[in-house]
């Protein structure tokens, strides 16, 4: 089981007399969130974490798609979306039924922001695009996310991570020297594509603060993965090279890759002259440090045949841990190649408590990985779990759209809805909640 950790800001409960806990940066945000699989949730999920409040629109019956994405499962979602989707609340709409097309337009005339990644072309077909979300809010911010834009040759070609990584030139540089190229680890086109996207309605929201007015914003996983592309990019336009598979070293620093021990790998950086000179002498060899053909990183980046293989008989002479007690202390970078199962152990993963629990229906517990940047006045964090299918709908529409339960029963039965409104049982620690009153709507779980 990995070590987890509560989230003191997200959780606790003020004292008597106590200060009152501060609000998250985005409190007060309304996200529609249409987006599904990665590249849009992601995003969702940032603003959700830091107090935006993210209705998650699903199709009836299937959901997101990323709640099939398993094994393994909890229920009847994937671990996958789990891990996703937290702090955020779902509602069943079908945009193809003329009512529940109508249901989306009257939540985004309520909403700061509206996301999606369908193929391109789709939100305007179901008749809930920008234009039609323009007209009922001038003041929304509208976000798509697509594999290559909204314009442009490729822009009605499907696209997931693979194929975006393959064609923006990621994967031509990942892999070994001579071997076929590989995709990165994880969907890091999805996940650039997600983080633009936030950055992005940042701004978009700071402009409306001036402007009164909300924006368009057109996110490409393509160009995504040529940001991070640039430095390459930039030294291909230079010197006409191309940037070819290394494996873990790199083309402008030396030795900046990873070298076996006794043991096991060793990862390290020299990223400067000085660290050179100061790192040297720690592997016995300080006759290297100034010599010409290693005494600055140019020299050695142009003699890297001739350096690594020096490097990696001595490394084999002591393990790993021997190695990191002598360098550390130094402060030369060096890490060790861990699987996930020392990740989630790590002693700074767990010092920073980075694991929080959440409760689950089918699961006593569903880990998730706390927000990755702490603000000291406006934190966020993980207050609720991935929500069920559906969760969320009646509440959604009785609250912020003031319809009663009839004419919610109604439009459930026309098929503008999805088939029920789940509930989810409170964690097993919670104390009972008393029956509603007669003359009370029930009562729903919203975070």
């Amino acid at each position: 089981m990995p070590a987890t950790s509560t989230d003191p800001q997200a959780q606790a409960v003020p004292s008597p007399g106590a200060a009152p806990r501060p609000l998250p940066a985005l409190e007060g945000v309304t996200v529609l969130d249409l987006s599904h699989a990665l590249a849009g949730p992601i995003a969702s999920t940032y603003f959700a974490d830091f107090g935006a409040t993210v209705l998650k629109v699903e199709p009836p019956g299937s959901g997101d798609i990323a709640r099939g994405w398993g094994p393994p499962f909890h229920g009847d979602d994937a671990a996958y979306f789990v891990s996703l989707n937290r702090n955020k609340r779902s509602v069943e709409l079908d945009l193809k039924h003329p009512e529940g097309r109508e249901l989306f337009l009257r939540l985004a005339e309520r909403a700061d922001v509206v996301l999606e990644n369908f193929r391109v072309g789709t939100v305007d077909r179901l008749g809930i695009g920008p234009a039609a979300v323009a007209a009922r809010n001038p003041r929304a911010i509208y976000c798509s996310i697509s594999g290559f834009g909204q314009d442009g040759p490729y822009r009605d070609r499907a696209a997931m991570d693979l194929i975006v990584q393959a064609e923006s030139g990621m994967m031509s540089l990942t892999g070994e020297p001579g071997r076929t190229p590989v995709r990165a680890g994880v969907s890091i086109a999805d996940l650039q594509a997600g983080m633009h996207a936030v950055i992005a309605v940042l701004m978009a929201l700071h402009a409306r603060q001036r402007t009164g007015r909300g924006q368009f914003i057109d996110v490409s996983m393509l160009e995504g993965q040529l940001a991070l592309l640039d430095h390459a990019i930039g030294i291909y336009l230079a010197d006409g090279q191309i940037f070819g598979r290394m494996g873990t070293a790199y083309r402008t620093i030396v030795p900046y890759q990873t070298f076996r021990t006794k043991s096991e790998d060793l990862a390290l950086a020299v990223g400067s002259d000085s660290l050179w000179r100061a790192f040297c002498p720690l592997l016995g060899l300080a006759a290297l440090t100034d010599d010409p053909r290693f005494a600055t990183n140019a020299a050695r980046t142009r003699n890297r045949e001739v350096l690594v293989p020096i490097l990696q008989e001595v490394f084999l002479t002591r393990t790993y841990a021997e190695w990191e007690a002598l360098l550390v202390p130094a402060g030369v970078p060096v890490g060790a190649i861990n699987a996930l199962d020392r990740v989630v152990k790590h002693p700074q993963v767990v010092a920073r408590g980075l694991l929080r629990e959440t409760h689950h229906p089918a699961a006593a517990s569903a880990p998730v990985i706390a927000p990755f940047f702490r603000m000291s006045e406006t934190p966020g964090g993980v207050r609720a779990p991935a929500p069920l299918l559906g969760e969320h709908t009646d509440a959604t529409l009785r609250d912020l759209l003031g319809l009663s339960p009839e004419e919610i029963g109604r439009l459930r039965a026309a098929g503008a809805l999805g088939a029920a409104s789940r509930r989810r049982a409170p964690p097993p620690s919670a104390p009972p909640k008393p029956p509603p009153s007669p003359k009370s709507h029930p009562p729903e779980e919203v975070p």
